[in-house]
């Protein structure tokens, strides 16, 4: 009863924001993510030590508004939801630009199937949706919901325009069978995985989903980036396509999937390095044991 209360409490907000315009809709997550970085005390830290762990160089300054801006791109980002789940196909298309299409198109075409990995960078949802908005059937990786009837209602909302959304929970018996159908498995790449293998990601060593390699070796099928960058601060968009070169195959498997692994990594840094502020810098990506030493000196002291 509870769960069911609260879906239909974020239902009615859902489509309470659905009703303001799109800008000012972003406009005040983006001032209440501004003031969640200074009352979420616990994140803020973790979000200024990662940035300490990536960029060493810059000062503290720096990472406090970079931290800040995180902030607030997440929370515009989280108040946009609304319109991007619930505003049309037309209204969706309209604001967002499309780069490096063609090779992706042609490898769909192909009809093996495609690996499509991204992160969780600027409004990530929309990014998400753009594969079917574009026409290309595709099957998502993700981690659903506790709450049954809230995750119910996100699922129709990521699946409405013909995505299909596979829950990491049920194992990857359907994965040859979508592969054979011509899908592109979609896969984010940047979360903390406590049973993946530690891979450089920013440079630093990281618990890594090496899915995305796996599922490209075995059958033999190739990888793309996709990404999708805010123009300003504006509800457009650039969403990016990229082909991810594989490494030559080693002869040892596990040695094979972390190379393809740290070659996904490495395609992401330039597109985080370019606006690190729209990134998703408060989750505990890099947590490995001198995780509190380097958020001591980032809030701390160090220069």
């Amino acid at each position: 009863m509870k769960d069911r209360i609260q879906a239909i409490a974020i239902q009615t907000l859902f489509w309470t924001i659905r009703l303001l315009p799109v800008r000012i809709a972003g406009g005040l997550g983006a001032a209440i993510g501004r003031m969640a970085f200074h009352l979420m005390q616990r994140h803020r830290r973790i979000t200024v030590g990662n940035l300490a762990r990536i960029y060493p160089d810059r000062g503290r300054a720096w990472r406090s508004q970079t931290a800040r801006e995180s902030f607030a791109e997440l929370g515009r980002s989280t108040f946009e939801f609304p319109h991007v789940f619930l505003r049309s196909r037309r209204f969706l298309m309209s604001r967002v630009k499309v780069e490096g299409e063609a090779p992706f198109r042609q490898a769909m075409d192909a009809g093996n199937g495609v690996v499509l990995v991204a992160s969780h960078y600027c409004n990530w949802e929309l990014g998400g949706l753009m594969v079917s908005l574009l026409g290309y059937p595709s099957s998502v990786i993700y981690r659903p919901l506790k709450q049954l009837p809230l995750e119910s209602f996100l699922l129709s909302c990521r699946q409405r325009f013909g995505s299909l959304m596979r829950s990491r929970w049920n194992g990857v018996r359907w994965l040859k069978r979508d592969l054979s159908d011509g899908r592109a498995i979609a896969i984010m790449i940047d979360q903390h995985m406590s049973q993946g293998v530690p891979v450089p990601f920013l440079g630093h060593l990281a618990n890594s989903t090496t899915l995305p390699a796996a599922i490209a070796r075995r059958h033999q099928v190739p990888i793309f980036g996709v990404s999708i960058h805010r123009v300003r601060r504006s509800f457009c968009f650039q969403l990016r396509f990229w082909p991810i070169a594989l490494p030559k195959q080693a002869p040892d498997r596990k040695l094979d999937q972390y190379q393809i692994t740290e070659a996904i990594h490495d395609s992401f840094a330039s597109e985080i390095h370019a606006r690190p502020e729209s990134w998703l810098w408060l989750h505990r990506r890099w947590f490995i044991l001198e995780h509190n030493q380097i958020l001591a000196d980032a809030v701390h002291g160090a220069p």
